[in-house]
């Protein structure tokens, strides 16, 4: 914390010492939100909270085409570490017993600290674009691989990593190394990435057509995959018991035709081995996601309409010994509450390995959770409408239908039908770097909530506000 805020004070005071040029970059937004009955059933349980927060990005630039880019997150989840989700509010300084340690009676909040979650250097050439350092990591529509560059993400992804970008006219190709974890030095206890990354971009048709290739590996020593909730049920017996091997492939393709509609369309592949030993043996995946996205949007109308659909394989309760369930980046959202705050009274999409481990089991319900679930085990279909009304407010319809793909709960026929779900919001934005959202949602249960007819769902409604400043 002192190290950091020493290094921010230089940053910004001392700025006049550097040889290049500092710039700085950022997003401050605060955020309402409440959902009634997230368990769906009849004791209607409510989460409200509000949170804020603040990334700064700063930019070196020590010499022409030498570049160090960084990034401080400002209050901070303890819940919710490793994300942007915000501090809460109502951080409180503890249980202690003085003014300043006792919540009960003490007159400020706690302190917080800063997350330095970038810092690497680019040096651009004749020959292409070297990258080193903890970066980002973004690749197509975002299903996968997402920075959270959005002023409302609440998570996102970065790599300790060397890439370099060769780029070849209208094509560019970036191997890229990452060390996910370096454990103990000399020994093979590490985990790696290693990416390769083609893109074609063509600004005469506004054609984008990209591929990403993922290896993760771990050694028998370095191998942390857990069995449960991720991979295998509770049939694991063995969670660390050989190397983890993970092969990804994400296809992209995105075009404008005209200059009024839009398509995306990514389509990606996870295969390999756990290192998971199960009942019915080694637990390997296959698993595989598909997101489609079309807008219309006229430039001499008002009114604009397009349409997110996809589909996720679901991990199969049945079978121990793979795992077919893929996970969308939680950033990627379709709805307010589907695929984004749990709902229900058991594991529907079975995605709770993406939830936050921090949250005792007491308390391991969705209303005490925040928008940690993502889109698995679904076909989705999500249509939108928006009306401009003037250059500073718009409001927008959404609805969403999804349904499973797999079953759910072991031994049990969970019927398919997720649900529907209907959000209005109203937008306004004053400024090009003002935006204030407010939403509505109301989500109606499918018979997949009743869990093969264990449970009674109920419907669940949300609202939420939120403004952001980028600058």
């Amino acid at each position: 914390m002192n190290a950091v805020t020493t290094i921010l004070a230089i940053l910004i005071f001392q700025s006049s010492t550097w040889a290049g040029d500092i710039e700085w970059s950022g997003t401050y937004r605060l955020e309402g939100v409440k959902v009634e009955n997230a368990e769906a059933n009849s004791e209607e349980k409510n989460k409200q909270y509000i949170l804020h927060h603040l990334v700064l990005k700063p930019k070196i630039t020590a010499y022409d085409g030498l570049t160090i880019n960084g990034r401080f997150d400002i209050l901070n989840s303890g819940s919710y570490p490793q994300s942007q989700i915000g501090q809460f509010f109502g951080s409180g300084v503890g249980t202690g017993t003085t003014a300043t340690t006792n919540s009960a009676i003490s007159d400020n909040q706690a302190a917080e600290t800063i997350d330095v979650n970038e810092l690497y250097l680019t040096y651009v050439h004749e020959f292409g674009i070297l990258t080193a350092g903890r970066a980002p990591l973004q690749f197509g529509l975002g299903m996968a691989y997402n920075a959270g560059q959005g002023a409302f993400d609440h998570w996102f992804d970065n790599r300790d990593m060397v890439s370099y970008k060769m780029s070849f006219g209208n094509m560019t190709f970036t191997p890229i190394i990452a060390k996910v974890v370096e454990s103990e030095l000399g020994y093979e206890d590490d985990i790696d990435d290693f990416m390769i990354q083609f893109m074609y971009e063509n600004p005469d048709t506004e054609l984008k057509l990209g591929a990403m290739y993922r290896v993760r590996h771990a050694g028998r020593y370095g191998n942390t995959a857990p069995g449960t909730p991720v991979f295998g049920d509770l049939a694991s017996t063995s969670p660390n018991s050989a190397g983890f091997k993970g092969e990804y492939m994400n296809l992209f393709f995105s075009r404008w035709i005209g200059d009024s509609v839009k398509v995306g369309l990514e389509a990606a592949t996870q295969k390999g081995e756990t290192g998971v030993l199960a009942t019915g043996g080694a637990v390997s995946m296959d698993a595989y996601g598909v997101a489609f996205e079309l807008d219309w949007m006229p430039k001499s109308s008002s009114f604009h309409t397009g349409i997110k659909m996809g589909v996720a394989s679901g991990d199969d309760a049945n079978t121990t010994n793979i795992y077919e369930g893929y996970m969308f980046d939680r950033n990627y959202d379709v709805a307010f509450l589907l695929f984004n705050h749990p709902m229900g009274q058991y594991d529907v999409f079975r995605n709770a390995g993406n939830y936050n481990t921090t949250i005792t089991t007491e308390t391991d319900l969705p209303s005490f959770r925040a928008d940690e679930a993502t889109i698995s085990n679904v076909m989705y279909f999500a249509p939108h409408f928006k009306y401009k009304w003037s250059d500073s407010f718009d409001s927008q319809l959404g609805l969403t239908y999804a349904q499973l793909n797999s079953d759910p709960i072991t031994g049990v026929t969970v019927d398919k039908a997720v649900g529907f779900e209907v959000d209005i919001t109203l937008n306004y934005k004053p400024y090009e770097n003002i935006q204030w959202v407010n939403r509505i949602g109301v989500f109606s249960p499918g018979a997949a909530f009743e869990g093969g007819g264990q449970f009674d769902p109920k419907t669940v409604y949300g609202l939420e506000t939120k403004a952001a400043i980028t600058f």
